[in-house]
């Protein structure tokens, strides 16, 4: 078998061959407690328009069990195919008839308020890009293969949430088809209960991961400021850096941007500098639909014991399919759960009873592969 392995940073989805690993997300959607109007209901009726049940010859389909779960700051690829009513023109072609049998595509994006903005549109060998969306935005598959039209979108923020509507005009015929995309996980700021700029870099790592989440990285604070943050307090970053994100620049928040907006940035700096950190996590529920949405499932408690017991060892709590949060210690240190190795459990309550409410933030251990076969694992590190 084999699981599906996240790098940190951003970067793209990879596959191995193994039984199991936990996903560090770089960020991190759920199909409960959601709120606005992005409801899976309004899907079912907006894709009972969609080309399965269109007798138009016209096709249009996005082959992706909705909804899309992404994670904040990394990448979304939307695969979109169409079957087309007539032959596209050859480059010979000219004329009214060249014109129309030339297909229109656009991708439009529907927020929570009912909100559409045009993200981009595509005839011929012309894309244009939506001012919005330059630099973030592709049709990687289109100049080769026009029948894909195949969306990728890098550095998602939390407002690129919404029905992603991928629409395709050929002459009289039209057709499209619908999916709902959540952008996942949350940025904050964590200082020390002593002190503000307390924090050597060690420290703050580890602060990340006693209150269960990880140093956020420098995609994952400006994708939170791209969707709204803001705080003029120095924080290490997952890469040695110190930032801090400013909207509205003033008096002691201008740093290396002076009276620009953005995310300003001391640099690599010294690991045994003080100041605060900026963390990321997310809950069990958005847990559960990455896992889904990669292919793969939550872990058992049987399967992370199983391996455990070939070798998993990792000092990050992560949710398991029965609301556990759990972790695998081969190699035991201190603050990793004590000297004896085995599988580390974290409970709700001081009398070691209880799991985690599903709104608190872990990582997550993913498994997929067959049923009672064995195979080597590996660990998620970090790709930096």
């Amino acid at each position: 078998g084999h699981v599906l392995f996240l790098h940190r940073l951003g970067a793209p989805v990879s596959l191995l061959w193994c039984t199991l690993c936990l996903l560090v997300l770089p960020s991190s959607s759920t199909s409960h407690h959601e709120s606005g109007n992005l409801h899976t209901h309004d899907l079912w009726i907006i894709k009972s328009n969609s080309p399965k049940y269109d007798s138009s010859l016209l096709q249009v389909t996005i082959p992706i069990n909705p909804p899309v779960l992404t994670v904040l700051g990394g990448s979304l690829t939307l695969p979109c195919l169409i079957s087309l009513a007539h032959p596209p023109p050859s480059p010979s072609s000219y004329g009214r008839l060249a014109v129309l049998s030339l297909p229109r595509v656009k991708w439009t994006v529907v927020r929570a308020g009912g909100e559409e903005t045009e993200i981009l549109v595509a005839s011929g060998d012309r894309v244009k890009v939506s001012e919005a969306y330059r630099e973030r935005v592709s049709l990687p598959h289109y100049a080769a293969s026009p029948a894909d039209l195949t969306l990728m979108l890098n550095g998602l923020r939390h407002n690129d949430s919404g029905f992603y509507r991928c629409e395709v005009q050929q002459g009289l015929e039209d057709a499209h088809d619908v999916v709902l995309v959540k952008v996942k996980g949350v940025v904050f700021h964590y200082r020390s209960v002593s002190s503000r700029y307390a924090f050597t870099f060690e420290q703050a790592r580890e602060a990340c991961e006693d209150i269960g989440a990880e140093m956020a990285s420098p995609q994952h604070l400006y994708a939170a400021y791209a969707s709204g943050f803001e705080l003029c307090d120095a924080g290490w970053l997952s890469d040695h850096s110190v930032r801090y994100p400013i909207h509205m620049p003033r008096e002691g928040c201008l740093g290396d941007l002076d009276e620009q907006p953005g995310v300003r940035n001391y640099g690599i700096l010294e690991p045994d500098e003080l100041y605060d950190v900026y963390c990321y996590r997310f809950t069990f529920w958005e847990a559960k639909s990455f896992c889904q949405g990669l292919g793969a499932e939550l872990a058992s408690t049987a399967q992370l014991y199983a391996a455990w017991n070939d070798g998993l060892n990792h000092c990050s709590p992560g949710w398991l399919a029965d609301g556990s949060v759990r972790y695998p210690i081969v190699t035991p240190r201190e603050r990793c759960g004590g000297k004896e190795p085995g599988v580390r459990t974290v409970y709700r309550f001081n009398n070691q009873t209880g799991f985690p409410e599903p709104h608190t933030k872990h990582d997550v251990y993913c498994f997929r592969g067959k049923k009672g076969k064995r195979a080597k694992t590996w660990t998620a590190q970090e790709n930096i």
